[in-house]
Order: C-alpha cells, then structure tokens, then sequence
C-alpha cells in the first residue's frame, strides 16, 4: 500500500525532534508521495508553520498522531495537517488543519481572495472541500468524526469571514491549542490510525449522478454546499470559474483555451460555468435569452446530459446543443458565426472540431471557453490542436488566454496510473505497473473471468460497472440500432469480420448503437451493469464507471518490441476514417502509418482512465496480451 502523507509521528514524536530535523524527514517523505521534491516556496512555508506548529500542539497527549502534507488520493489536493486521537467520548475523531502563512489578504468574493499578491481560494471552502471528500469517500469515514479548522498564524484577527470553519490567528497558540485539546482528548488506538492512514477511496461522485444530486447547488453556485457534498470544485477550478464569470459581467471579448487530461474535471467545470452564468447574468441583468449555451459534438454524452437536466429543471436541457452536426449545418459551430449570439458560450471534447467549427465558435459569445485535449483526437478530421485555436484567434483579432487544469479527479490511481498509462503508451519498453498502486488494474486470460468480476463488483459492493471495446469486428448496424444483428455483435460467435475467437464462450454481447435511448440507460439508469452490451470509443468518451473491463481489439497490437497497426479496423467514421488510413498505411504509407498509430494511442489512453477504481483489460490479440502480462507484477488470482 502507498503511502497517502509525507510524514506521521505522535505528538511526543513530534515534539521531541527539532524543526530542522522535521524538515528533512518532511522533504524526503514529500519525494516518496509525489515522486517530486519540495520546491523552495513549499520548504518555506514549512519552515516558517513548524515553530507554530510545535507550540499549538505541546498540549495534545502523547499518542496523538500528526500527519503532515496527507494525499486525498481522487485528486492532486493534499491537507497540511491532519491530527487523529480520540474525543472525550472516546470517538476516534480527525482534525483536518489549513495552515496559513499570508501577511497580507484581501477579499475577492466569497469564493477567492487575494493573498500576498496571489489569487487563492479562500482557506474555509479547502477545508469544507476537504472534511466533504473525507466524509462520503474514505473507506474508514464510518470510525471517525471529521472536524475542520483554518490556522492563519501571521494574520491578526478578523482579517477574513468564516462561517462554518473555526478559525485561528497570530497569538492564538494558546486557545488554539485548548481547541484542539477539547477535541482530541485522548490518543487514537493502533486499530482506527491504521484504518484511516492506510485508507482508501471507496466511493466517488459520479459525474451524472453528482451533477442530479447536487444540482440545486450546482445552480445557485452554492460552492461551498458542494464542498461539504464532497464536490467541491478545486482552487485552480474555482480560480478558471471566477475568472470566467468575472469576464462574461464585464462584456469583454475573450477567448479561454483551457487543456486538460482525462480526469481532470473538464465536463463537470463546463456544467457548473453554464449553470452559474445562467444564474449570475439573470439576477444582474433580468436578461434570460441568450446567455449561456454549453455545445458538445458527442451526441451519445449530450442525450444522456440532457436527460439528467430535464430530470432536474424541466425546459432547461435546451440550454445543452450539438456543435457539430454532421453536414447539416445547424450546430452551434456551424452557419451563421453572430446569429444567435450568446454572453458565454462553452464547448466541450473541442479538441474533435475542424478549424471552421473553431472560427464560428469563436463568434458565437462575447465569452468563448474551449475545453479540451489534443490527446483525446480521434480521427483525421478533427483539428484541435492548440496552435489551429491560437491562428483562427489571431485572425479573427479576438483576445486569447490559455489555462490548463493539472489536477486528476476521476482516477483513484490518480496521476502515478496516469504516467503509467502514458509510458505504456508511448514508451512500452518502459512501463512497469508502479508497486503500492492505489487502483484495480487487471489482465484477464480470459474473457469470462473478466466478465465475472466485473458482475462480482456490481452486486457485492453495488459498484457501476461497463465493457468497452476496439472498434473492431464489426461495423455496428446504424439502421437497425437495437437490432441483436450480425454487424451489431461485437463479442460472440459469428463475427461480421470472420474472427472465430469467441466460437465457444458462449457469449452474446452487443455494440451499443441508439443514441438516445440505448445510451442514457447504459451509462446513467444502470444498464451497463447488465453487461450485455459495450461502448466503442464513440460511447465512452465523457462517460466513467467504477470498474471498466476493456476489450483490447486487433487493431493496436505490440510487435518487436513496439506497437503496430493490427490486422482489423471496422472504423468508418470521419474523413479519413480510420480504417481509410489503415488501408493506406499497408501500402506502404509510413506517414499515413504514424498518423493512425497516434490516433490509436489517443483511443486506448481514452479506454484504460474510464475506470474510477479499476481497469480491467482482455486481450484479442496473444502476442499483446503475453506483453501486458510481463509487465504487470501480479496475475489476476494473487491481487
């Protein structure tokens, strides 16, 4: 098991050795826990907090333990302190303490403020965002009472507004210290600490279900209800969201560029800006047309989007609409660039537009915000690639601002999986599972077991699971969408393409193909735990389950020592679709060849970080899968 902090000692501990020597086990620990080192304004914001520390905690009894700089392991968010021991009543509680070194602080609005000459997010909602996360998603949350407080040791009294956070100030130790003690009575036993600290992540806000659950909240922008939800919105999210709003109110003409990997929070961020944009230009303006209109191309995410909105607030999924749609030229980046004409216009998954759908986007709004990855391209067509969005912004003289969102917040294994996948991508020679991996990735000999397990999950611990699969042996039957057809069936026996590998399993499964009715069911009612059908790449980008099995197909295999186009491709879609390139790349094309193998990287990158807590994969092809094995430390039966 990694380790989830940098630091733990007990309060004797703690106080018997000297800052210096806490620094240096601080920084190596720090190393261990992000494979980074501790840059020069972490180490001194340490170095100045420690003294304090020490003193606020020399009334605790010894067995308290403090652990310093402790990883929410969902997320790149870590807590400076947290203190376990035991209440009065002998609950086993934690103290999840925000320390401050700010000399000068300024109020920005009730989510940031301005902090010796930086923005940041105000030190209340971090605490919220963090007790929130602990109590609805730590796997020992049931042992523990959570209780948040914010230490501003350089700031005098009152210089900020808390509401729901006890707050401490310069000269405080003593009370500060008293506070603590009145919580944390007693030490914690061996059993409690070990739960908590080699804990994990047993639980996540799904995106669909955490957008209906929380969506009152997420329409009055009442960030610090979703904190406490445990959906807060990160400091770097409530900065990009801040700033957005900021602009849309000022009726400026600006362009955000905002990048982001799988995971990083870029569909819920688009959410939550439309709904607050919604909610901000309506009580300032009593101007309810045209203010904000969130378009996507992916029509399988939007029909299923849709039908948490109308579940929700009937009438308002219209503010949901295709970018794109498919030569008929009436999507909102397609046709006339200023007629309607929006304050904010947001575009999810924009890295799958064409340069033209970028050049009507842009003026579209007064407010333009572009989210995407060049990493998750999928086909020769589209053109989101960051200095296509740069050129059209330059020529059409509009102010452009480039953001990136660095955090991951789906994946358990967070972003040591992340490296992973990334390596085994593009550096296969490289790739090693890392050892103590908080996550459930898997690879399956065979199928059924696969399947098994998945089935396992979903009724003994009531997880949402789902199968994806290479877009490969079979086209799917568009006329005939529901229909258990022949070019419908994608795991069974026959194939459309021919491959008997599945004569004798006894297995039936089928391509998901309805947009609107199939894939709302799939991926938000719970029919993907039926496991009867599975998503190609077109039906699960946006989409994420708990555990994802993948269906690795013959299209990207490994051969002498690197990866290689496969023998099978039934991609038709896009302009030259995959399977075009594939044809040409046999040809003798080695341009073309690069060009489908960076296509292809981009889809399995997509497969393998669906999965919240687990992937599992299942190999057609031997030779891929003898590789993939070598490189996981475990079989399936001894994780």
């Amino acid at each position: 098991m990694a380790s989830n902090f940098a630091l733990v000692k007990s309060i004797a501990e703690f106080l018997f050795l000297n800052p210096e020597e806490i620094m240096r086990e601080l920084r190596n620990g720090f190393q261990k826990l992000t494979g980074e080192q501790m840059n020069r304004e972490q180490a001194l914001a340490w170095s100045g907090a420690l003294p304090h520390l020490r003193k606020a905690l020399s009334k605790l009894p010894n067995g308290v333990l403090v652990a310093l700089e402790y990883a929410l392991p969902m997320s790149n968010e870590r807590i400076d302190v947290v203190l376990l021991g035991s209440s009065p009543e002998d609950k086993a509680k934690v103290v999840v303490l925000e320390l401050k070194g700010w000399r000068q602080v300024r109020c920005l609005n009730n989510n940031l403020l301005q902090a010796d000459g930086e923005q940041r997010q105000h030190p209340e909602l971090q605490v919220l965002n963090y007790i929130g996360k602990l109590n609805y998603s730590h796997s020992a949350a049931d042992r523990f009472d959570f209780v948040g407080c914010a230490w501003l040791y350089n700031l005098p009294p009152g210089k900020l507004m808390f509401r729901k956070v006890r707050a401490f100030w310069r000269g405080q130790e003593e009370e500060f210290g008293k506070y603590l003690s009145e919580h944390l009575a007693r030490p914690v036993n061996k059993e409690e600490a070990k739960a908590f600290l080699e804990g994990n992540y047993v639980q996540t806000p799904r995106l669909l279900e955490a957008i209906r659950k929380n969506f009152d909240a997420l329409r009055q922008g009442a960030v610090d209800a979703l904190s406490e939800s445990g959906f807060g919105p990160s400091e770097e999210q409530v900065k990009l969201l801040n700033e957005v709003q900021e602009a849309v109110q000022s009726g400026e003409r600006v362009c955000y560029l905002v990048q982001g990997k799988p995971g990083s929070g870029k569909s819920y961020l688009a959410v939550l800006m439309l709904l607050m944009t919604l909610k901000n230009v309506n009580q300032t303006n009593n101007h309810r047309n045209n203010v904000a209109v969130l378009g996507y191309r992916n029509n399988r995410l939007i029909n299923t989007l849709r039908k948490v909105f109308r579940e929700c607030s009937p009438g308002l999924d219209t503010v949901l609409k295709f970018y794109s749609t498919g030569g008929k030229g009436n999507g909102l980046a397609e046709g006339d660039p200023k007629n309607p004409h929006f304050r904010l216009a947001i575009y999810d998954e924009a890295q799958r537009m064409t340069k033209e759908n970028m050049r009507v986007a842009m003026q579209r709004a007064d407010v333009t915000v572009f989210f995407y990855d060049e990493a998750q391209i999928l086909n020769a067509d589209e053109e989101g690639w960051t200095q296509n969005f740069k050129e059209i912004a330059m020529d059409l003289r509009i102010d452009l601002r480039e953001r990136t969102l660095n955090g991951i917040y789906r994946v358990q294994g967070g972003s040591a999986y992340h490296k992973f996948v990334e390596t085994l991508l593009t550096n296969p020679s490289q790739a090693k599972l890392p050892e103590g991996l908080n996550y459930d990735f898997r690879i399956f000999t065979d199928i059924k077991e696969m399947i098994g397990t998945l089935r396992q999950k979903a009724n003994q611990s009531q997880s949402k699971v789902a199968l994806v699969a290479a877009f490969t042996e079979s086209p799917g039957d568009r006329e005939n969408p529901q229909a258990e057809s022949l070019k419908n069936r994608r795991i069974g026996y026959p194939l459309c393409s021919g491959f008997n590998h599945y004569k004798d399993s006894g297995l039936d499964i089928y391509w998901l193909m309805d947009e609107k009715e199939q894939y709302p069911a799939f991926w938000y009612g719970g029919r993907s735990n039926d496991l009867t059908h599975c998503a190609s790449i077109y039906g699960c980008q946006g989409f994420e389950a708990d555990y994802v099995g993948v269906v690795w197909g013959r299209d990207f295999v490994f051969r002498n020592d690197h990866w290689e186009l496969g023998e099978n491709c039934e991609d038709n879609i896009g302009h030259p679709s995959l399977k075009q390139l594939f044809d040409e790349a046999r040809c003798g094309n080695h341009e073309v060849r690069d060009q489908a193998l960076r296509l292809l990287i981009n889809r399995y990158r997509i497969f393998l970080t669906r999965g919240i807590h687990g992937t599992y994969v299942y190999c057609e092809d031997e030779e891929t899968a003898h590789f993939l094995r070598k490189i996981v430390p475990y079989n399936v039966n001894s994780y």
